[in-house]
């Protein structure tokens, strides 16, 4: 190990011991976090700035003022009483359609920040009218934002079949591509298992009542009575912007493939709510001022404090290193389950803590290029890794995602992680043995 290296994973420990020592915020944690990684040489100035500015931290700020702008619409009451209408009072109705709609954002969008970004507001306001606490039903639908992603063969999911396929190829193993109908074979019983245990047990392990004081914007449940109401031209702006926002979430890739066939510029996810966001001011649903109050910018420190500890185990070799090591275990086990664990265990550890994207191009490669040596197929590992990857909810690294959800739900890390511990043995049990199962070596 080398002393960068080891520099890096002692930062790493202290920084996880401060998210669960709770004496400070974790925006706080995250910025003295980064520091020290910039000040040892574990990242550059150019990581951290571009960490900082990065698409998601963006993305997630911005929507916080759209989902402001929203609130302050009747829409959101009525569909508050809309729920309430269609649930009769029935916690498990209401459950049953936050999920519902939660599967199909995470499909139609691809990204669990963008699916839990068009959820949240709705949970907010349904909550409000139910008078239940949005810490009992908010950890479920970050869940399922994120562990639905990349399941069902449309949106998300075929981007992740193309850029799998691209490991593949890129690595000379083409003989064992990857079906457009895999990922969704391989993961629909973890699709299933999810849906039923947020709909019917996931809501019972939250806590009653937010474990940490909200503030700000990033309260979501928590309306201003006091402020005026909207004229009707505002109030139309108001969800005429945030579903058009959303909308543009959900076709980003029909909406940019029609962009490019008239000669303009294809539209990011982050540019798409940036705009939504600066829309609600200028309309007037939002004044300056409220669009500021309503950023919770600790969260952005986080996001970004945690997207530069991926930075910093990429840059100094730890992802490369335990990498080697999972290849040179696998290679020695018999059992075909055995294997598969090791393959989607120890990414799914780690990308609690570093990035997905960045887990699954370091570990993509080994896995292929340990089944090259072998002589065996790559499907198994490659999915069980993509699998792992799009399992990322236990902290608040782990994902933009999270950050989000203990904001909303009011819940701190040991809270976030008490409820994720069973969902995660539960997943991860159902991905290794099924995946091995369909797709034995």
């Amino acid at each position: 190990m080398n002393q960068l290296l080891g520099i890096c994973l002692v930062i790493c420990l202290l920084t996880i011991l401060g998210y669960v020592w709770g004496k400070m915020t974790l925006g706080t944690v995250a910025a003295c976090s980064m520091l020290l990684f910039l000040l040892t040489g574990c990242i550059s100035a150019k990581d951290a700035l571009g960490n900082i500015g990065n698409s998601n931290v963006i993305m997630v700020l911005s929507m916080f003022v759209v989902s402001a702008g929203f609130n302050k619409t009747q829409f959101v009451k009525m569909i508050g009483r809309s729920v309430n209408v269609l649930s009769k009072g029935s916690i498990t109705k209401v459950m049953f359609g936050f999920i519902f709609a939660s599967v199909l954002a995470a499909t139609l969008t691809g990204s669990a920040a963008a699916a839990f970004c068009i959820m949240a507001p709705i949970v907010a306001a349904s909550c409000e009218e139910l008078h239940i606490s949005p810490s009992k039903v908010t950890f479920c639908v970050g869940l399922t934002c994120i562990a639905a992603c990349g399941i069902i063969p449309v949106g998300g999911s075929l981007a992740m079949f193309a850029e799998l396929n691209g490991y593949i190829t890129a690595n000379d193993y083409a003989e064992y591509q990857l079906a457009v109908t895999d990922l969704f074979k391989g993961r629909w019983m973890s699709l299933v298992v999810l849906v039923i245990y947020c709909v019917f047990l996931g809501y019972r392990f939250s806590p009653e009542q937010p474990v940490i004081q909200m503030e700000n914007g990033a309260d979501l449940a928590v309306k201003n009575k006091k402020a005026e109401a909207l004229s009707p031209a505002k109030e139309k702006c108001g969800y005429l912007v945030f579903f058009l926002v959303s909308l543009a979430l959900i076709f980003n890739t029909q909406l940019n493939a029609g962009l490019q066939a008239v000669g303009l510029a294809p539209l990011a996810s982050w540019e798409i709510v940036l705009a939504g966001a600066v829309i609600m001011v200028l309309t007037g649903v939002l004044s300056s001022k409220e669009a500021f109050a309503s950023v919770p910018w600790d969260l952005g420190f986080l996001i970004a404090g945690s997207l530069c500890m991926g930075s910093a185990l990429a840059n100094t070799g730890g992802g490369d290193l335990i990498g080697g090591a999972i290849a040179s275990v696998a290679g020695n086990l018999g059992n075909p389950y055995l294997v598969g664990a090791v393959f989607y265990l120890v990414p799914f550890f780690l990308t609690q803590i570093m990035q997905n994207r960045t887990v699954m191009a370091t570990f993509q490669p080994i896995a292929i290029l340990a089944c090259k040596g072998m002589g065996v197929s790559c499907v198994e590992p490659v999915l069980l890794i993509a699998s792992a990857c799009c399992t990322a909810f236990m902290t608040p690294m782990a994902t933009a995602c999270v950050p989000m959800i203990m904001d909303i739900g009011g819940y701190d890390v040991k809270s976030q992680l008490k409820q994720s511990v069973f969902p995660a043995i539960l997943l991860s049990l159902v991905n290794i043995f099924w995946i091995m199962t369909v797709y034995p070596f």
